[in-house]
């Protein structure tokens, strides 16, 4: 399996929003608009503090969230400075991820994907344990992640591979293998797995490829069978 391959699975995903909200709230139309989905606006005269987005798959209702959560990922995705610490719980957030699963993205950035990543790499730390493969395209991306995988590791019982073109020479961190690659389709992935230590209620997978224009192409899933399917063509990778 490629992540192209993998891509083109869900490149029919039938997926629409409404956004009800003040006049503003238009700009994440717009920015749905430059992932592929359908959106449209209606006009919530409570304001912005009630705002809120119903989401549809194949015209049938699948989820409410807050406004803010879907402009937080659209629009203003912020990584702070400090990623080391325990991991936050936002429940809007949370339904954000669960309502998008398996609806292929056509314009991601990579604080969007940084972004998801963190939120993944929540659920690895709240678990505790199993196998976590991660690949910034390059070694030398996980620099400004250490500080995060170092406590990912040393909190946890967490394995955890890091692969990545070889262009840098990581430090020795207990509970972290680094894979360097070369010459492997790998290298244009940015790509997250979790097996949960094969509880399926917690996988989870997050991929993507960069596109010829800049922006990555991807998703993310909770699938069980997807999630072992993505984590086998990573581990097959290492043979």
């Amino acid at each position: 399996m490629t992540v192209s391959t993998l891509l083109r699975r869900f490149e029919g995903s039938d997926v629409a929003m409404t956004v009800y909200g003040p006049p503003a709230a238009t700009v994440v139309v717009e920015r749905l608009a430059s992932q592929g989905i359908d959106a449209i606006w209606r006009k919530l005269p409570t304001g912005h503090q009630d705002a809120f987005v119903v989401i549809r798959r194949d015209s049938a209702f699948a989820e409410t969230v807050p406004l803010t959560a879907l402009q937080a990922f659209l629009c203003t995705p912020a990584i702070g400075s400090d990623d080391s610490g325990p991991p936050d719980s936002d429940p809007g957030r949370q339904l954000l991820y669960s309502a998008l699963a398996n609806t292929l993205l056509s314009s991601l950035t990579p604080a969007q994907l940084l972004e998801t990543s963190r939120e993944f790499e929540d659920r690895a730390y709240r678990v505790g344990n199993g196998t976590l493969r991660v690949s910034f395209q390059s070694l030398s991306t996980f620099r400004s992640q250490r500080a995060r995988y170092e406590t990912l590791a040393s909190d946890t019982a967490l394995d955890i591979h890091v692969y990545g073109q070889a262009d840098w020479e990581p430090p020795t961190i207990p509970g972290i293998t680094f894979h360097p690659l070369t010459g492997t389709a790998l290298e244009q992935v940015w790509l997250l797995a979790f097996d949960a230590a094969g509880d399926d209620q917690n996988k989870c997978a997050l991929v993507a490829e960069e596109t010829a224009d800049g922006p990555f192409r991807g998703l993310w899933t909770y699938s069980p069978r997807l999630v072992d399917e993505i984590m086998a063509a990573v581990v097959a990778v290492e043979e």
